[in-house]
């Protein structure tokens, strides 16, 4: 099972970084591992909704995942419903955000997945997890770019 932790620090107020992050419809924007993605229930981030959000490495995929709970401001986790076009057999992750003065925050990308077999022999952790680590620490910087411009 692979598990990666990822912190960026972001000169912008927690609120500014939380929108942005928990729209799906822009994730797009800052994560290198997507293209889109959509509310599939309850159009925000709440306990229990739903979203989809799709990507490209070598070939298209789509992920469909639950929150399993949100605590406004400070952190949410979620769960791998289905993966569709990846051998991904379980997943689930959190974002915890820590205010750090009015106008800073640090994001904190914490997640675990697992491949289906005999993908998970072959690939996982030895590969996987630097991979994921490194896709998810640019994505990170990515964010901080785009929030950082979009608040001066």
């Amino acid at each position: 099972m692979a598990r990666v932790t990822c912190e960026v620090e972001i000169n912008a107020p927690v609120e500014s970084v939380w929108a942005l992050m928990q729209d799906p419809a822009r994730r797009g924007e800052w994560d290198f591992r997507v293209t889109g993605g959509r509310f599939t229930k309850d159009g925000h981030p709440t306990k229990g909704a739903t979203f989809t959000v799709g990507g490209r490495m070598v070939w298209g995929y789509r992920f469909d995942m639950e929150y399993l709970a949100v605590q406004p401001l400070r952190q949410t986790v979620v769960r791998l419903v289905e993966a569709h076009g990846l051998p991904i057999a379980s997943g689930a992750g959190s974002w915890t955000y820590l205010r750090d003065g009015a106008d800073r925050t640090v994001v904190r990308s914490a997640f675990r997945f697992e491949l289906k077999k005999p993908w998970s022999w072959l690939f996982d952790p030895w590969l996987m997890t630097p991979v994921m680590y490194w896709i998810t620490k640019r994505s990170l910087k990515r964010l901080k770019r785009l929030i950082e411009r979009e608040n001066f």
